[in-house]
């Protein structure tokens, strides 16, 4: 058992191993070493998972072990090492030894021709035997050897059953044998990745309403009096708003008193002068002289808008219009206010839409990143240098994409995934800032100011940040795109956002989008929806002391020192261990040093290398979901697949289905024609609105039965508790109660015969 004496290790190589100790892993001669020498455990790339069997099992492995341990030889003349297959297989699974399983023919064989064996390659065998203390596997005497130093182990384990595996190898061994699991930590399923433009419903490229449609008044066979009739404009065209005539809304009205007509704009849409505010009385809407006490600004009214698209006609100068650039039903801002129509049509041009507030957003899950490789953000070495970015985090002069420069903490690393189907971050920067530059030029009379062509021209660019619920939006630089679906930027910038590190969702527009079109007259007049994700407020600079203090406990130190480790394995508080954190940075006077010179331990080759777009985005049903979802848990050890479809019913398709069913019982009725909703059908078997007998339920039979089927399948295949199954058998009870039970079908004899 004694190690090879001849054997050494440079210096420059054992300081390899600690400076980067996941990419430069010793061979097994010199891990062997290394602990034998500085009395420190088996590198974890040659240990395995010992403690997953225990002492008595252990003792059971190595007796099979002891008996079964051959010598063979593939068709290469390879030494190969081989046990004959048993149930002791999955044991070698637990440990996580790599093998094959191999059928070959045994010439004396007592019951059978052919055994299945496992198959070891050379070095796994090493390793494998290392673990157990035995470090040479080319002497003759080795069975002998293995016989011995294993029949050892068992004595010691049959005598200490109350310790773990690994400290009874240890214990039997010249090196110390670590658990290459440690502690495990459980996790749930987080949110599928996102990264998409956002859109109103309806994808509205305008905050200009156009109502329902035209009504007209027609004589109807049978009747005497005058039928009204809804033409109704589902898609809320603009374009056909103008072949009807006029649209009826509540509107802002302005008094143009150069032209003496009403306007719905602050500058005429006829002379482009500036416009006087009219007041008008609650409820009658008639107008008054001024702002008195209850007036309000607006009024419900119909309005001829072919004037407004002949001022926009005016201002693209258009020989041809589009066939479609959609509009809103009506406005939910407080006054009424409408957006300039001339901005939904270069936002049709330039294939975005438009959000609450005026402006054009893009929609992501937030990634915390605090250095990069240029190769990873598609961006030139010539432009990074341009943004100050000279050297890597190293101090060494950026000269090649495989450098790793450390990110300044308000850069930004934008989606560009080709894979998830969605418009790409990119083409949305491009798209919005030729939409900005057009409007710049075509209705303020200014000069462009973007300019962008290719991916290229955006980087370096400014965005606002802006985090749902919230009402602070942080500048950002755009620093290039990765081929992910995560907004990758520096923690801290997440944390100024008040968000978290990783999973949550934010949104980011062009600087001058928002500073141009965006309107707090336009946010919705609900509590709420006045102040949350809107960019009420701005931040320019970022300050430590004033972001989110979750992230000051990040630490940023480049090595852990030994007492962590050491603090870790007995269980100890991490208060108990001293390491640079972000919170530490915040009194430095410099800078510099207060944002920069933030260290990581552990890097990698490439952060696009993964997997773009899960399968919980590509499938398209929730039935496949769900039959993956449940495959996947009977494949992996660490989930239970019976607690998963527990889990799947209680807490989805159980929640669902009484929701819906308690929706549906208190559910409001739709005109499929109008769009008309009433709390209760009218009598007279029509829409009171369009006249049109097409009421039909908001809330249908199938929405709430959807779920039944695929909970009871998942009762049939696996041990649901039975709590659960009683409720779910209840609700059906309820749900029959609603609905009527199903009829069963009439079957021929044909359906009883294979």
């Amino acid at each position: 058992m004694n190690l090879n004496n001849h054997f050494t290790i440079e210096n420059e190589d054992i300081k390899k191993f600690m400076q980067d100790p996941l990419k430069n892993i010793p061979s097994l001669d010199e891990a062997i070493l290394l602990s034998k020498k500085y009395g420190v455990a088996l590198h974890p790339h040659y240990t395995y998972y010992w403690n997953e069997l225990q002492p008595s099992e252990l003792i059971v492995f190595l007796e099979f072990v002891k008996k079964h341990f051959k010598t063979k030889f593939d068709e290469n003349r390879e030494i190969k090492y081989a046990f004959i297959a048993s149930k002791e297989k999955r044991s070698f699974e637990l440990l996580g030894v790599n093998h094959s399983l191999k059928t070959v023919s045994i010439e004396k064989a007592t019951s059978e021709k052919e055994v299945e064996i496992l198959v070891f390659k050379k070095e796994i065998a090493k390793a494998f035997l290392a673990n157990l203390g035995i470090y040479s596997i080319d002497s003759s005497s080795l069975k002998q050897t293995i016989e011995e130093q294993i029949t050892k182990i068992i004595n010691y384990a049959n005598e200490n059953l109350s310790i773990t595996s690994c400290e009874i190898l240890s214990e039997c061994n010249q090196i110390t044998i670590r658990d290459k699991g440690g502690t495990y930590v459980g996790a749930r399923m987080g949110r599928p990745e996102k990264a998409k433009l956002r859109k109103l419903e309806g994808n509205p490229h305008g905050l200009f309403p156009i109502g329902d449609g035209k009504r007209t008044k027609t004589k109807t066979f049978g009747y005497e009096e005058e039928q009204e009739e809804l033409i109704q404009n589902k898609l809320k065209n603009i374009l056909e708003a103008e072949k009807q005539g006029d649209v009826e809304a509540q509107f802002a009205i302005f008094h143009c008193p150069q032209c003496n007509i009403e306007s719905l704009y602050r500058k005429c849409h006829i002379c482009d002068s500036k416009t006087q505010k009219k007041y008008f009385e609650q409820y009658t809407y008639r107008e008054l002289k001024g702002p008195q006490e209850d007036a309000i600004t607006y009024k419900k009214d119909k309005v001829e808008i072919k004037p407004y698209i002949d001022n926009v006609r005016k201002h693209l100068r258009l020989n041809e219009m589009p066939k479609l650039v959609k509009g809103i039903k009506g406005t939910i801002n407080k006054d009424h206010i409408v957006e300039h129509l001339t901005k939904a049509f270069l936002r049709q041009q330039n294939h975005v839409y438009v959000n609450k507030d005026g402006t054009v957003r893009y929609d992501m899950i937030e990634m915390g990143l605090t250095h990069f490789k240029p190769k990873e953000i598609g961006t030139s070495i010539e432009k990074l240098k341009e943004l100050g970015y000279t050297h890597d985090y190293l101090g060494n002069p950026l000269e090649n994409k495989e450098q790793i420069l450390e990110m300044m903490p308000q850069d930004v690393v934008l989606p560009d995934c080709e894979t998830s189907g969605e418009m790409r971050a990119s083409d949305f920067v491009i798209n919005t800032g030729n939409y900005v530059d057009d409007l710049l030029e075509k209705l303020y009379g200014m000069e462009r100011f973007y300019n962008f062509k290719t991916k290229e021209d955006t980087v370096g660019h400014l965005v606002i940040g802006l985090a749902p619920h919230t009402s602070a939006g942080i500048v950002g630089r755009i620093l290039g795109y990765s081929g992910t679906q995560g907004c990758f930027s520096h923690p801290v910038w997440h944390a100024a956002q008040r968000r978290n590190l990783d999973g949550d969702e934010n949104g980011v527009m062009l600087l001058l989008d928002g500073l141009i079109n965006f309107s707090r007259e336009f946010l919705p007049d609900r509590r709420g929806a006045r102040t949350m994700d809107t960019s009420l407020v701005l931040t320019s600079h970022l300050y430590l002391d004033q972001i989110d203090d979750e992230v000051h406990g990040m630490d940023i130190e480049g090595y852990y020192p030994l007492e962590l480790y050491r603090a870790a394995k007995e269980f100890a508080s991490p208060k108990e261990v001293s390491l640079e954190t972000v919170e530490d940075r915040i009194e430095v006077e410099d800078p510099q040093h207060r944002y920069l010179n933030y260290q990581f331990t552990h890097d990698t080759s490439d952060m696009n290398d993964t997997v773009m777009c899960s399968s919980y985005k590509s499938v398209p049903s929730m039935k496949e979901k769900l039959d993956l979802q449940l495959e996947l848990g009977e494949k992996i050890r660490a989930v239970d697949q019976d607690k998963v479809g527990s889990l799947v019913i209680d807490k989805h398709f159980m929640k669902d289905i009484k929701g819906n069913l308690r929706k549906f019982g208190m559910q409001t009725f739709r005109c499929t024609n109008c769009n008309t909703k009433f709390r209760r059908p009218p009598l007279v078997g029509k829409c009171t609105n369009c006249g049109v007998p097409a009421i039909n339920f908001t809330i249908s039979e199938g929405s709430v039965k959807k779920y039944i089927d695929p909970s009871f399948k998942i009762i049939n295949n696996y041990n649901i508790d039975p709590y659960i199954v009683e409720v779910l058998e209840l609700t059906q009870l309820r749900l029959e109660g609603v609905f009527g039970k199903e009829q069963e079908q009439q079957k021929s004899l044909n359906n009883y015969f294979n």
